[in-house]
């Protein structure tokens, strides 16, 4: 079977990539780099819009208007190496960004600037470059007149060739970024829930079983003094203060994000990274954060402000109660609102990403509540140390 992403990376040569990052003001290096990242960002935006419902129609259509008038991979040279011509196809697939990547366009174009060292508006144009390119690619795979099926179906058989080709970080933000973690977090789930029924099977046993143990204890030690009172320990799990580069300190519990960072953070354990957040509540059916909840954000602040480096995106999920489009620009909002107020806190605007993938990359169950409960989660992904 073909590879699909390595078609297209292919098909544009160094002469071509010359005269694109001559047109673009980067280096060919950072040109090469620069597609060899968007190609496959814009195949898995394909691909996550493929299995959404009315999705596969919507790719169809975008591979038949990069077909209309020729597929443009059969005459990449004339179309990519040419200004005027070049131009034509920067407009057409300036849409087709859009509709592949939604919401998140900007956020991920910023993303893959900081990940290959490009600015962020050549990213953006080499994103719309390679759009009718990777439609290209697909109708030649699926013939001129490709069937929805045929493209979903397509697009399925090269999952592995594109999300192996994903940049770090950005198979998360596209819903496609679980990899082999969330399917053992998923399998542990399972599992807990599994080890749970069977305890709950064993449970009246388990009581009897404590009864007769406590009325035996009591027998023996009825006619014995009883042993003064011993001192109280002090809780393991307390409160941990950190110090962070430049002397500042936070008091954090193990396990908490604000550990987890600001552990992960001091180590040489490369990005990038997803947390998810926890004492991070909104009002039902709102982006309003709690007021609790801003003791999280504040901790986060004061990690970032301390690792001035560090480039995260935010990223916000359901559980798929509700109108998956709904669910989607829920979730947006609910990670812009934890992003401005780490901005207002004090974090340049330019370090954080925003993206909502709805009901997307379940990591639990949605069928329990406890599942559901656990998919209404916002992610910090450490894109850059």
């Amino acid at each position: 079977m073909t590879n699909l992403v390595q078609m297209v990376i292919g098909a544009v040569s160094p002469d071509l990539i010359s005269r694109i990052s001559g047109s673009f003001g980067e280096s060919p290096e950072t040109t090469t780099k620069g597609l060899a990242a968007v190609i496959p960002t814009l195949f898995a935006g394909a691909l996550q819009q493929s299995s959404a419902p009315g999705g596969a129609a919507r790719i169809t259509d975008l591979v038949s208007q990069s077909l209309s008038g020729g597929n443009p991979l059969d005459n990449i040279g004339a179309l990519v190496g040419d200004d005027t011509a070049r131009g034509s196809l920067l407009n057409q697939g300036g849409p087709m960004v859009a509709s592949l990547l939604g919401g998140n366009g900007s956020g991920i174009a910023n993303m893959l600037a900081s990940l290959v060292g490009a600015k962020s508006g050549s990213i953006s144009s080499l994103l719309a470059l390679a759009a009718p390119l990777v439609m290209g690619a697909i109708g030649k795979s699926t013939g001129p007149n490709p069937s929805p099926s045929a493209v979903k179906g397509l697009l399925e058989d090269q999952r592995s060739n594109i999300t192996g080709a994903l940049p770090a970080g950005i198979g998360s933000l596209l819903g496609l970024g679980g990899g082999a973690a969330a399917q053992a977090a998923h399998v542990v789930d399972h599992g807990a829930e599994a080890a749970a029924g069977g305890l709950r099977k064993l449970w009246p046993l388990l009581l009897v079983a404590l009864a007769l143990i406590a009325l035996l204890f009591g027998m023996k030690s009825c006619n014995r003094k009883a042993p003064e009172a011993a001192p109280p320990v002090a809780s393991t799990a307390a409160v941990e203060t950190l110090t962070l580069p430049g002397g500042g300190t936070i008091s954090v519990a193990p396990g908490t994000i604000g550990h987890s960072l600001a552990k992960f953070l001091e180590s040489s354990e490369p990005a990038p990274k997803t947390f998810v957040f926890d004492n991070l509540n909104f009002d039902t059916a709102s982006d309003a954060l709690t007021p609790e909840s801003q003791a999280t954000v504040n901790t986060l602040v004061a990690i970032l402000k301390a690792y001035p480096n560090v480039n995260a995106g935010v990223v916000g999920y359901t559980d798929n109660t509700g109108d998956p489009a709904a669910n989607k620009a829920l979730s947006l909002k609910r990670a812009t609102t934890v992003a401005q107020s780490m901005i207002a806190g004090g974090i340049d605007a330019a370090r954080l990403q925003t993206g909502g993938m709805g009901e997307a990359n379940p990591i639990a169950d949605n069928g329990t509540e406890e599942g559901r409960a656990k998919n209404r989660r916002t992610e910090l992904v450490v894109t850059k140390k």
